[in-house]
């Protein structure tokens, strides 16, 4: 994928920006996320966290960064105490994209299926285990997936990781 400039950013689209990001997702760590692709003019892209732990709250903060058409609609974790916590501290430093209300914030196993219901988007950083399956249930509905790593710590785990990258790139995700 070419790299965007400063003056090709206005006329990156929402897909373009949606591939960036997914390509950088896929390549490493998601401690440096630096997508050089935005939305496009009036564009909203819905992003979802799925663990609101120290890892994933910079995770969610840089993709709202790289782009203001970003919107934090809907967060979990296995607290709540700690899903509303981490929505004020992001909240403070970006009021008019972290729109994810009450409604939208999950606790308990099974939040993340709610979280990708209503996102474009979804950054998993919670208990490693997780990780393959939430990606893949996030990919099979079609959702862009940013994971930390380990990707899997285990067989089973990457086997399944490997299987929702197989079908990111047939459902054209990266």
């Amino acid at each position: 994928m070419a790299r965007s400039n400063a003056s090709s950013r206005v006329a990156t689209t929402r897909r373009d920006f949606l591939k960036a990001s997914t390509t950088v997702a896929s390549a490493a760590t998601l401690g440096v996320l630096n997508v050089g692709a935005y939305a496009g003019a009036g564009d909203i892209i819905r992003l979802g966290m799925i663990g609101c732990g120290g890892r994933n709250t910079g995770a969610a903060d840089q993709a709202l960064t790289a782009d203001k058409g970003v919107r934090l609609v809907a967060m979990c974790d296995i607290f709540m105490d700690r899903v509303k916590a981490v929505r004020e501290i992001l909240k403070k430093g970006k009021p008019e994209q972290v729109i994810a209300d009450d409604d939208h914030c999950f606790a308990g196993f099974d939040g993340y299926k709610k979280v990708i219901e209503s996102s474009d988007v979804v950054v998993i950083a919670n208990a490693a285990k997780f990780h393959p399956f939430h990606a893949l249930t996030a990919i099979q509905a079609g959702r862009h997936v940013f994971v930390e790593k380990p990707h899997g710590i285990d067989p089973l785990g990457m086997k399944t990781m490997k299987k929702a990258a197989d079908l990111a790139k047939q459902k054209g995700l990266c």
